[in-house]
C-alpha cells in the first residue's frame, strides 16, 4: 500500500475482484481487444477524426483556462483568421497531438527526449507565465518550486524534482501484466500532475500523455478509433479537479477510487463514439442532417444537396460527375460546373489527389457548423466547449 512513507515510488493498488472498477477494466479491455469491424469509409473515418481532433484539443485547453469556444474556433478555422495567443495555444495541442501519432505505437518506450520534446511543441511561440501558456525554458524540469492553484498539494521540490520524474519515466515504461495496464495511465495521469514537472503546460501535457498511452494499449486510434480522452475531465471540471485531489493522498483507497473515475468516464467516451464507425449511423443521424442545415442556412442549394444526399448515401460514399444523370443533370458541361461549383465550396473533396471520383468533405469549410451542430445535439459534444 502507498502509505506516503516513499512519496517517490509510485504503486498500483489492487482492485476488489467484483468491485465496480475491476468491471470498468473488464468492459475497457473487451473495447481495446474489439474488432473495429466499422463500414464507414477511411476518408469519411479521418475527416471525424480530425473533427475530434478539434474537441480533444480546445477542450484541453479550456480547461486550462483558454476562453475561445467551439464556435468561435469553428469560424477562425472556416475564415482561415489571423493568429492569436490563445488559438496558437490550440494549434499547438494540435500540432502535439499529431506528433504523439507520428511517434507512438504499441512498441514505444516514452523515454525523456520524448516528452521534453512534446513539451516544446506544445509551448511553441506562446508567451511565459505568468502572462501567457508558454515556458520559459521549453522541455527542461523546472527551476523553481510551485504550489497548484486547485490543489492543497504542493509539488515536489525543484532539487529533487529529477529523481521524481525518473521515477515516472520507469513507472509508464515498465512492461505491467495486462490487468495492471489501464490502471498505469489513470494512475500515470496523476502522478504526473502530482509532481508537475514543468514551469507550465502540466495539465495539457498530462491529457496528451493520455492519448499516447492508449496508443501504445492498442486502442487503434490510427487504425479505425476514435478517442477523446480530455472529455472525461471537462464534462465536469470541478469534478476532475476534487477527484486529483483526493488522489493526492497517495492512499490505495483514493487512488482506486480516482482510477474508477477515469477509466469509467473512458469507457463510457469510446462506447459512444465507437458508434461513428457505422456508416448507417453516420449517414442518417449525423450527414444527412448536417446537409438540412446547411442547406436551411444557405450554404448549399437545393440541387447541391440533394447530390451531396445521394453520395452519402451510397455504400462507399463516393461517386464520379457521371453519376449527375440520376439527378437528371446531362448535359456534360453543366455537369462539369456543377462538380467545380462543389469543389471550390470545398464540400466535396477527391479520393486521390486529382482525382475524378469525389467524396463529401465537411472539416474545413461552412459544413462544420453543422456538423459540430448535429454532434452537439447527439451528445458528443459537451456544453463546457460552448459556454464562456
Amino acid at each position: 500500500m502507498e502509505d506516503g512513507s516513499n512519496r517517490r515510488e509510485i504503486i498500483i493498488p489492487d482492485p476488489l475482484w467484483g468491485s465496480d472498477l475491476a468491471n470498468i477494466i473488464l468492459d475497457l479491455e473487451k473495447l481495446r481487444t474489439k474488432h473495429l469491424g466499422g463500414d464507414v469509409p477511411p476518408y469519411i473515418f479521418f475527416q471525424l477524426k480530425d473533427i475530434f481532433h478539434i474537441l480533444e484539443t480546445l477542450g484541453s485547453a479550456r480547461i486550462e483556462g483558454n476562453n475561445t469556444t467551439l464556435s468561435e474556433y469553428v469560424e477562425k478555422i472556416i475564415e482561415q483568421d489571423t493568429p492569436d495567443e490563445q488559438n496558437d495555444e490550440i494549434r499547438n495541442l494540435e500540432k502535439a497531438i499529431r506528433f504523439i501519432e507520428d511517434y507512438t505505437d504499441e512498441t514505444t518506450l516514452f523515454d525523456r527526449a520524448f516528452i521534453s520534446q512534446l513539451h516544446k511543441i506544445l509551448t511553441d511561440n506562446l508567451t511565459p507565465p505568468p502572462k501567457g501558456e508558454g515556458s520559459k525554458n521549453p522541455g527542461e524540469l523546472r527551476r523553481h518550486n510551485v504550489h497548484i492553484k486547485q490543489s492543497g498539494h504542493t509539488p515536489p521540490e525543484h532539487f529533487i524534482l529529477p529523481e521524481y520524474f525518473e521515477s515516472f519515466i520507469e513507472f509508464i515504461n515498465y512492461p505491467h501484466k495486462e490487468q495492471y495496464q489501464l490502471l498505469m495511465v489513470a494512475i500515470a495521469h496523476h502522478r504526473f500532475e502530482f509532481i508537475h514537472p514543468f514551469d507550465n503546460g502540466n495539465g495539457r501535457m498530462g491529457r496528451l500523455l493520455n492519448y499516447a498511452f492508449l496508443i501504445k494499449l492498442g486502442f487503434k486510434v490510427k487504425k479505425g478509433r476514435l478517442i477523446n480522452p480530455s472529455s472525461v475531465f471537462y464534462t465536469n471540471r470541478d469534478k476532475y479537479y476534487e477527484m486529483l485531489s483526493r488522489a493526492d493522498s497517495l492512499r490505495s483507497d483514493d487512488l482506486l477510487s480516482w482510477c474508477e473515475y477515469f477509466l469509467l468516464g473512458l469507457k463510457n467516451e469510446i462506447e459512444k463514439i465507437d458508434s461513428l464507425l457505422d456508416k448507417s449511423y453516420v449517414e442518417k443521424e449525423i450527414l444527412f442532417p448536417l446537409l438540412k442545415i446547411a442547406h436551411d442556412q444557405k450554404f448549399i442549394t437545393t440541387e447541391e444537396r440533394k447530390i451531396l444526399e445521394y453520395l452519402v448515401s451510397k455504400d462507399d460514399m463516393m461517386m464520379k460527375s457521371e453519376e449527375l444523370s440520376h439527378m437528371g443533370i446531362t448535359d456534360s458541361r453543366k455537369k462539369a460546373s456543377t462538380m467545380a461549383k462543389l469543389r471550390d465550396k470545398k464540400m466535396i473533396q477527391p479520393i486521390v489527389p486529382n482525382g475524378r471520383i469525389y467524396t463529401i468533405h465537411f472539416v474545413n469549410n461552412y459544413l462544420l457548423r453543422g456538423i459540430m451542430n448535429v454532434l452537439q445535439q447527439k451528445g458528443f459534444v459537451s456544453d463546457f466547449l460552448n459556454t464562456k
